[in-house]
């Protein structure tokens, strides 16, 4: 037996217990905003849908099953996960990661229903499958990052704003913190133990703990900063560092273009990125930062264990190897070897 219920009033019930603290994660801590953030977006496109395609969105509670529950259940799952997805690509133009987040979305909200508010809805939800696009990524070389730390004549060239730019960016690209953690850098966060100073912060992300010995270059990037509230470095919006970013890329010369691939439905629609819109500036921001740090420190020969440590990654994450771009000539290194071995 079926007993239908709206649904979207109860994915708005979903978002007030995520808002309010009767909805925890696993570990009982609260859900963070930018996941409430998401739901809410998940929402807007649940009622779009729902207008446009006067689709009667419902959930289902299953009281004792027949064959022709089961039967009718399998095939309203498959027909509102296709004409939902297909309303994502074709009429908002999504891609297959943004899809992929949204129909997430949804699954949580029926493991709430079947785990929290009392409504069993079986597992037929899972037949909403999640695609996911590895993006590539784009980091700093070596010669690149030596470039704006040491080039005189650059570093001239630049504004002032620019300067403050290039300063957090290259603290952040010896450090690997994620922006969030960067800017609230307090003196506090700075001890000295046999005349070195470390950097230790408990991420706002994830929690985990690092801690990082700074090299000369950070500290005396440290000393041109003497700004209010112990704060360590300057203050700009995370929207204007992004665009002085590119500024900075685009003055250093790095309008090479890049090659753009994204998917629908797990199929590669490929773009040859040209030279006015997809440059390699272009794909310049904050999220560059730790992504440099953690390749550099790879390519350097660093443990993937003490890696980990330092950029507060736990040892079996999945995530980890998302932030790590090698270099084609530290592949050719290896590579090398192998056929070295080999001959």
């Amino acid at each position: 037996m079926l007993t239908s219920h709206p649904f979207l009033p109860l994915f708005q019930k979903f978002i007030s217990a995520s808002l309010h603290g009767k909805r925890l994660k696993v570990n009982g801590t609260r859900i963070k905003k930018q996941s409430i953030a998401n739901y809410i977006s998940c929402q807007k496109l649940l009622v779009e849908f729902s207008k446009e395609k006067s689709y009667n969105l419902v959930i289902y509670h299953i009281k004792g099953e027949s064959k022709r529950d089961h039967r009718f259940l399998k095939s309203y799952y498959s027909k509102l996960y296709k004409e939902f997805t297909e309303f994502l690509y074709k009429e908002r133009n999504c891609h297959d990661n943004y899809v992929g987040q949204t129909i997430k979305q949804i699954r949580t909200f029926h493991n709430w229903l079947n785990q929290e508010a009392g409504l069993s809805t079986g597992l037929y939800y899972k037949r909403l499958f999640v695609l996911r696009q590895e993006i590539p990524i784009f980091t700093l070389t070596f010669q690149q990052l030596r470039f704006l730390m040491w080039d005189v004549e650059f570093e001239k060239s630049l504004s002032v704003v620019l300067k403050r730019t290039k300063d957090l960016f290259v603290f952040g690209c010896l450090v690997g913190l994620r922006y969030s953690d960067l800017i609230r850098l307090r003196r506090c966060n700075l001890f000295i133990v046999d005349d070195k100073t470390y950097l230790r912060i408990k991420s706002q992300k994830t929690g985990a703990e690092t801690s990082v010995k700074l090299p000369d270059i950070a500290l005396s990037i440290l000393s041109r900063y003497q700004v209010p509230r112990s704060i360590l470095l300057p203050f700009t919006s995370l929207t204007g560092f992004n665009a002085h970013l590119k500024k900075i890329g685009e003055l250093a010369g790095w309008t090479y273009p890049i090659i753009n691939t994204r998917t629908k439905q797990g199929l590669f629609q490929l773009k040859q990125a040209s030279t006015s819109t997809e440059r390699f500036c272009d794909c310049m921001s904050s999220h560059m930062m730790r992504r440099t740090c953690i390749t550099n420190m790879l390519s350097s020969g660093m443990p993937e264990l003490i890696v980990k440590k330092i950029s507060g990654h736990s040892n079996n994450s999945r995530s980890f190897f998302r932030y790590v771009n090698f270099a084609q000539n530290t592949l050719d290194n290896e590579i090398d070897k192998m056929h070295r071995k080999i001959e």
